[in-house]
């Protein structure tokens, strides 16, 4: 594993589009896109998830031989060990607990002195993406696993060359998706029954998670920026250059194709949005929260993340518009001063 791959890497929280980001990323000749990586070993290789390809992950070529290039290179590794290994060190449960700062901290702590479980872990999911490089045939993947913490965990690798991609959406529309409850479905991606969450649940959820993004991309602040679902499919163009500037590609055959319309193929995402089983995406702005979305739930959203909200470029009117620019992340310290200064704005809608 001496060349370095570089991985994109979609970080933020769920329902934000990021299965759609990966698809156009991945339409550039010189890059893969493999879903949310995060889940392979559990989903894709332990209850068989259906591939975006069509075939279990256990029978899908293209996952079959990455799976076996990746025991060639970590001869000692196992599916079953790699996710005890992925439960102690990447994973949390608990939304309030405190854990997902405790374990970035501890992510921190490792670059100084790793455990062994840790140095393993490293080693594993290294070769992991070493591994999808070469079967692929591709220099550059995207990830969209999302989780902030296996985003700090990548830094950790020396033969990954990392770019960061902050994707925001509205938390009204996330709350709004969350509301919904999708049936147990393999074949068009759904794995396991989804129940809807409550509006309080799901903004905490966003806010947590996209605290989390912001603080790991701080340490970051030359290989990543930050992206907001509304702009990237108001103006896919202006983003793409943005985002292609910091990865070092062209995108420019990609922004013509979804301006006009055409079709991006799907290739093999083992995990995300059902729309990944379709086989082809187009871009397709999603705006059904802005007239369905309760006026309780908009007000509990800015109840409990107001101040985010903002921080993001989102305002009070019911399309979300806001007349300011959004804030980049090298301001997101200033963002955290208000945080720490008051709860939120009244809720005014």
């Amino acid at each position: 594993m001496s060349e370095t791959v570089r991985v994109i890497y979609i970080i933020g929280a769920g329902r934000s589009g990021s299965t759609l980001l990966d698809t156009v990323l991945a339409s550039h000749p010189d890059v893969v896109g493999v879903g949310e990586l995060a889940n392979l070993h559990r989903a894709g290789w332990t209850s068989n998830e259906v591939c975006a390809c069509g075939k279990l992950g256990t029978e899908c070529d293209f996952w079959t031989r990455v799976r076996e290039g990746w025991q060639q290179r970590v001869p000692e590794a196992t599916v079953e060990g790699y996710v005890g290994l992925q439960k102690r060190i990447e994973l949390f449960s608990g939304l309030f607990s405190g854990l997902g700062l405790m374990q970035l901290a501890r992510m921190l702590r490792q670059r100084f002195s790793p455990t062994a479980d840790f140095q393993a872990y490293l080693r594993q999911t290294e070769a992991l993406y070493h591994s999808i490089a070469e079967i692929s045939g591709k220099s550059i993947i995207v990830d969209s696993s999302k989780h902030p913490i296996r985003g700090a965990l990548l830094a950790h690798l020396h033969g990954i060359d990392l770019r960061l991609v902050h994707l925001v959406r509205d938390a009204r529309a996330v709350v709004w998706s969350r509301r919904k409850s999708l049936e147990a479905d393999q074949k068009s991606g759904v794995q396991f029954a989804i129940k809807p969450r409550s509006a309080w649940y799901s903004v905490a959820f966003w806010a947590f998670m996209n605290v989390l993004a912001a603080i790991t991309c701080l340490f970051r602040r030359r290989q990543s920026l930050r992206m907001r679902y509304e702009d990237f499919v108001a103006e896919p163009q202006a983003q793409l250059e943005r985002l292609g500037r910091m990865c070092g590609l062209d995108y420019s055959a990609t922004s013509q194709a979804l301006l006009t319309g055409q079709p991006l193929k799907v290739k093999h995402p083992i995990a995300g949005n059902r729309m990944r089983m379709k086989g082809n995406v187009t871009l397709k702005p999603d705006w059904e929260w802005r007239d369905r979305l309760p006026v309780r739930d908009r007000a509990v959203c800015w109840l409990c993340a107001g101040w985010l909200l903002l921080a993001f470029g989102y305002g009070r009117q019911r399309d979300g518009r806001r007349p300011s620019a959004p804030a980049s992340p090298s301001r997101f310290a200033s963002v955290w001063g208000c945080f720490t200064r008051s709860i939120a704005p009244a809720a005014k809608l």
